[in-house]
């Protein structure tokens, strides 16, 4: 076993010490703990120092996420070979151009530039430099999010101790007054950029560093319409918010989420194909039009909306239209009224903190309203999932225009029967049928993982069912083929073990 190393003087208090990163108790190399690090460790990229050991595993796990289905074909088809630091320093220049976009895309351009850094040779000061800049994309990004976490503020303050390490190595100099661009480009022998001059009295602030398309403005500013604390709590949308990002192993959550729910195969494919076509535009989320779950009730339709958003790592809000009256629940109130309200959609982006959560709206052929009184929720709907209606919704409390184009809408309905033709046009439909009775093992397992993350723990904590109580479960789901009822008896069975197992024998 590998002997401890502790972490770098960080000013900060740690319980205990690590491993180095990448390697587990079996000695065992992980990519992700390689290249993004752990909960209790930062990635080896934020060491000061890296040992050889350490630097080959760090390539050989970087060369293999370039190689995942989910990353760029026209970047990653190109891969370079182990020891190529040239390679390395075309896919930073390349790919840092789009990193933002992507889940950890800044910390693979850091891993590349770490790389030939560490390894010296007549390109390592030009890897230092990108190293350098591409850090301080990261810090900038991160910087407004780390109250109350006290392991994103030790990489924090790691990976700016090692950004001034590297700055001090590379970029030596009293001469602090000059611009960053002009010091850049005299290190690496560019030609010094031409910059106009600014007025004397109000010199022009330096352009903000941003990934284009990483950082979506979801209100326009606005005013109050009363004295209200609780609209301060919509202005952070009125300011650049980072678009949550799907991980990187999504194809592999999806396939997984396939095998537990074999019934919805069919919405799952097309969200794939939408996901892989992302990834390649370099996306950082994905935009997929709106999905329509028909069956009937008891089918896990509300459990797949959960379990797809927990599988694209992303928030999740759900509204069940089935006694709405007219459109008061997805439109507000408008400004006038004593209890006036946002739009659903914009109060559960601001609850949130996210531009693109995954929004499920259940029965929603059983919206009603008219047209000529409070309006319908169809209608109401229909603009807001619309493309060119979406980018600009009207908001009638808030007296301003809202981006509702990153949202993720899921809805479900027991039949078709019921919602507008205009809408239903506007929707990816999918007939979901019962489960057949052959995927009992699957559906067991995926109920079976979401009453224990409902409890709170994982499924090997919960009791163990005999085996002739999972039979007469098979028996009972093959005869209903009803995943609520079957979640119902799983949990019943569960309790009854619990009770079991905590009666225990007596001495």
């Amino acid at each position: 076993m590998s002997e401890a190393v502790p972490l770098p003087d960080t000013n900060l208090q740690t319980d205990s010490i690590v491993a180095p990163v990448g390697q587990s108790a079996e000695g065992e190399v992980s990519d992700t703990s390689l290249l993004f690090g752990t909960p209790g460790s930062p990635p080896l990229w934020l060491w000061l120092t890296i040992e050889t050991t350490e630097l080959a595993a760090l390539e050989a796990a970087l060369l293999r996420h370039l190689r995942s289905p989910l990353f760029p074909s026209r970047i990653g088809e190109e891969a370079v070979r182990p020891g190529d630091d040239a390679g390395l320093l075309d896919f930073i220049a390349r790919f840092g151009a789009i990193a933002g976009r992507f889940a950890e895309g800044p910390a693979l351009i850091i891993a590349a530039a770490r790389i030939v850094a560490e390894r010296g040779g007549s390109l390592a000061r030009q890897g230092a430099l990108a190293c350098i800049e591409a850090l301080q994309y990261r810090l900038h990004a991160e910087a407004r999010g780390l109250a109350g976490d006290p392991t994103r503020l030790r990489h924090f303050v790691l990976a700016a101790r090692l950004s001034a390490d590297l700055w001090l190595r590379f970029l030596p100099g009293p001469e602090s007054a000059r611009p960053l661009p002009s010091r850049l480009a005299e290190t690496l022998n560019l030609p010094l950029p031409q910059q106009a001059p600014a007025p004397a009295a109000a010199p022009a602030p330096p352009p903000a560093v941003a990934y284009p398309g990483s950082q979506v403005v979801v209100l326009q500013p606005f005013t109050p319409p009363n004295e209200r604390a609780e609209w301060q709590s919509y202005h952070p949308l009125t300011t650049p918010l980072p678009l949550r990002r799907v991980p990187r192993d999504a194809l592999a959550r999806l396939s997984a989420l396939a095998q537990a729910a074999p019934a919805f195969a069919a919405p799952l494919a097309e969200i794939r194909r939408s996901l892989a076509l992302a990834a390649h535009a370099g996306r950082p989320s994905p935009r997929l039009r709106p999905i329509l779950l028909v069956g009937p009730p008891g089918i896990g339709k509300t459990w797949f909306a959960r379990r797809l958003a927990r599988a694209l790592d992303l928030p999740f809000a759900s509204l069940n239209l089935g006694g709405a009256t007219d459109n008061r629940c997805l439109q507000g109130t408008a400004r006038g009224w004593s209890a006036t309200t946002p739009a659903w959609p914009i109060a559960e982006m601001a609850r949130l903190g996210a531009p693109n959560p995954v929004f499920f709206l259940d029965e929603i052929e059983k919206a009603g309203g008219q047209r000529d009184t409070n309006g319908r929720a169809h209608d109401t709907l229909l603009a807001m999932i619309e493309p060119e209606s979406s980018a600009a919704w009207f908001d009638e409390c808030l007296r301003t225009a809202a981006d509702l184009r990153h949202a993720i809408w899921v809805m479900a309905a027991n039949e078709t029967r019921g919602i507008s033709a205009p809408l239903l046009s506007r929707l990816s439909v999918h007939q979901i049928e019962p489960p057949p009775a052959s995927a009992f093992a699957g559906t067991y397992a995926g109920l079976l993982s979401g009453i224990a993350e409902d409890m709170g723990c994982v499924p090997d904590e919960l009791p163990p069912l005999p085996p002739e109580t999972r039979e007469a479960l098979r028996r009972g789901f093959a005869g209903h083929r009803n995943l609520r009822r079957l979640r119902a008896q799983m949990e019943e069975c569960l309790g009854i073990a619990a009770e079991a197992a905590l009666a225990g024998p007596r001495c």
